[in-house]
């Protein structure tokens, strides 16, 4: 018995000793990352490079060096990192107060609604200088402005995702809790919080998508010094835009692979183990039946003793947190108070649209002034030709990608496979696709409006294709088991069974892929490569060929923004309303 119990005993040791070596490593590099970056950042702002300046190449030290993307990926990472630290710390508070408190969903939803749909040239305009201001002739204001892009990449989709979940647990998972007689304090985190990671966790692999594009855009700015200049800060998506500027092919593909070694290295240490560690989350009677994602690193951590001790330590919190605070609530009568207030609801709310009609009605006049009225005869034609090509592209979008995601997600080894993949191109942003674009064209294929579609659809697909994966994971398992007994037709198995499942997280996925179409499409109507400038007619070109002149960028951004905020008022939102009302279990 003993020669039997060493060779396992030796394993257990040398697994634990690779579990411990791989929380060490992960959060070295953590803290490097953070570390380095803080200090790399604290600089004066004029250390940074020109646009003029890094128009032409150098013979040494030059901005497109290979041997940059090292430290260039050190400095891109630690935005991604800061951004969505800030974009899950949003989306928790005021996704959780939108769906707990009908006064502040009243407020919230239209306002996150309306800040989803402003294109991320829309916020940089009115940003960046106060952004800038924070911290006055340093690095660290540009710092800001890039992280700040970040968050408006993702912060709106995650929230909308959390308020969506926690909308739609099923009826007899809370029944459940209310034979318990859990408080509301414990049903949130015992119930419909763990219910909602999965979900989420899908979501903000996603909105990666939208923030590796607003690095392209946001890693430079405009900034007065001695004169006004664009200067861009250290990463790859400055990489990207100087390699676009000067027409290098070369450049645009090792920039290609560093971003794609980026995303590969995040999603193997962090987006993989928090999948498989989180997927007994799900709802579903037979789980255990199942094939769970795999993970090396999970697998690894999972026998650290490290982990075991943070375990502990983890457990006896959430004992305190979710059990012992409760009673320090109550023994203040701090529920006494929470309930007088919430008598004053309606008084807040009316409150709240009165400033908010106040502050309308005085932005408003300010912005008619403001605005340039020699434009707004063209801005009617520049809408609909923009509004074609973007619900085009999401059309075929979702033809393609929806199909696609039902496809991969049926099959738990094929989700596996497939889904890192998806990840990683889904993280490329459509800027990237330029130099082919450009090829096309100029071997003879010149009519852009075609090719704008693509450039668009690569912004909005993998909403369409990540949001039904969660979806069609969030179906249980009893439910499938009953279309497989009445032996459905492949028509009345799309139509009476899978899309009504799905469609809430359909809905939600339209109202995400709309935002990022939208975006995608102000790089789609004016590329650039080198000095080559192709452009069509539309509101993104207006927007993109006036970046920098306020008054024309306002007026671009407003009209984008209320064609998309029409959308979802009188569109989507009645749609979503019903789609979680009727089609939820």
């Amino acid at each position: 018995m003993n020669v039997l119990k060493a060779p396992i005993t030796k394993k257990s040791t040398l697994m634990k000793a690779l579990g411990n070596t791989t929380i060490i490593v992960i959060l070295t590099l953590f803290l490097f990352i953070m570390v380095f970056s803080s200090i790399k950042m604290n600089r004066p702002l004029n250390s940074l490079p020109s646009e003029d300046f890094l128009s032409v190449a150098r013979p040494q030290n030059d901005f497109l060096a290979i041997s940059n993307l090292f430290y260039f990926s050190i400095r891109t990472m630690f935005r991604m990192i800061v951004g969505m630290a800030w974009s899950f710390l949003f989306s928790f508070i005021f996704g959780i107060l939108a769906a707990k408190n009908k006064t502040a969903r009243q407020i919230i939803l239209p306002l996150v609604n309306f800040l989803e749909s402003v294109p991320l040239l829309g916020f940089l305009t009115f940003t960046t200088t106060g952004l800038l201001g924070l911290f006055p002739g340093n690095v660290m204001g540009l710092e800001c402005v890039a992280i700040f892009a970040i968050f408006t990449g993702q912060a709106w989709n995650i929230m909308l995702t959390l308020y969506q979940i926690m909308e739609v647990v099923p009826s007899d998972l809370l029944n459940v809790t209310d034979q318990f007689k859990y408080n509301p304090w414990q049903k949130f985190w015992r119930l419909e919080f763990v219910y909602s990671i999965p979900g989420l966790l899908w979501n903000v692999i996603i909105s990666q998508t939208a923030a590796w594009f607003a690095l392209v855009a946001s890693e430079q700015a405009s900034v007065v010094l001695s004169k006004e200049k664009t200067l861009f800060l250290p990463g790859i998506g400055s990489y990207i835009q100087v390699a676009l500027d000067r027409a290098d092919f070369k450049a645009c593909l090792w920039a290609i692979l560093a971003l794609l070694l980026n995303v590969v290295i995040l999603n193997f240490l962090v987006f993989q183990p928090l999948v498989r560690a989180t997927y007994y989350f799900k709802y579903e009677a037979d789980i255990e039946s199942s094939v769970p994602p795999k993970s090396l690193v999970y697998q690894l951590i999972q026998h650290a003793s490290i982990t075991k001790y943070f375990s502990r330590v983890f457990a006896n919190f959430s004992f305190f947190w979710i059990y012992k605070l409760p009673k320090i609530w109550y023994f203040l009568k701090l529920d006494c108070l929470y309930r007088k207030v919430a008598k004053l609801r309606n008084f807040f709310k009316t409150l709240w649209y009165v400033l908010l009609a106040i502050l309308v009605i005085n932005w408003s006049i300010k912005l008619y002034y403001f605005l340039p009225h020699q434009d707004f005869s063209l801005i009617p034609q520049l809408m609909l030709d923009t509004t074609l090509r973007v619900t085009l592209a999401m059309i075929v979008a979702g033809l393609i990608f929806i199909p696609l995601a039902v496809w991969v997600a049926s099959d738990n080894r094929r989700l596996n496979v497939v889904q890192p993949i998806g990840q990683v191109i889904g993280s490329i942003p459509s800027n990237i696709y330029t130099p082919f674009i450009v090829i096309f064209i100029s071997i003879g294929f010149n009519k852009l409006e075609w090719w704008t579609l693509p450039l668009i659809m690569v912004g909005c697909q993998w909403y369409f294709f990540f949001n039904v994966i969660a979806g069609y994971l969030a179906i249980p398992d009893e439910i499938r088991d009953v279309t497989k007994i009445f032996k459905l037709s492949k028509w009345q198995w799309w139509v009476k069974y899978l899309i009504p499942s799905i469609l809430p997280y359909i809905i939600t996925a339209i109202i995400n892929a709309a935002g990022a179409a939208w975006n995608a499409d102000i790089a789609a109507e004016s590329i650039q490569w080198g000095k080559k400038q192709i452009d069509v007619t539309g509101l993104g070109h207006y927007i993109s060929i006036n970046d920098g002149i306020k008054d024309k960028s306002a007026l671009g951004t407003l009209a984008m923004c209320f064609i998309v905020g029409l959308c979802i008022a009188f569109i989507w939102q009645p749609l979503y309303r019903i789609a979680k009302d009727r089609f939820h279990y």
